[in-house]
């Protein structure tokens, strides 16, 4: 039981990981197309918000990933 809800953990965390930075690299972009961003401190500013995002929404995502998937499988 314990093994299986590592697995699916496992499976959560990937998949929220490639979530997560399929979206990050879209908004970043998106955004350096827009030219939203004047100076290179600007940029870097922006960089390091996504970042720190990508960061935090990871784990977050990944539990409520694993959540779906434990619902599917039951």
């Amino acid at each position: 039981m314990v093994l299986e809800l590592f697995s699916l953990y496992l499976q959560g965390l990937l998949i929220a990981f490639i979530l997560v930075l399929a979206i990050c690299l879209l908004w970043i972009f998106l955004r350096a197309r827009s030219k939203k961003d004047k100076t290179a401190i600007e940029k870097q500013a922006f960089l390091y918000d996504i970042l720190m995002i990508a960061i935090l929404l990871v784990p977050v995502l990944s539990f409520a990933v694993m959540a779906v998937l434990l619902v599917l499988k039951s």
